[in-house]
């Protein structure tokens, strides 16, 4: 993954987790499996 993408996901991942609405459990690193998923599939 290009640094540009990494710095995406960490922003997505930075604002999810402080999402007070309704409980989030989410890892970084699946996060990161969907995004390169929703890359691959356009």
């Amino acid at each position: 993954m290009n640094p540009k993408s990494e710095q995406l996901v960490d922003l997505i991942f930075k604002k999810l987790k402080t999402y007070n609405n309704k409980k989030i459990f989410l890892e970084k690193e699946s996060l990161n499996k969907f995004i390169l998923y929703l890359f691959k599939e356009n």
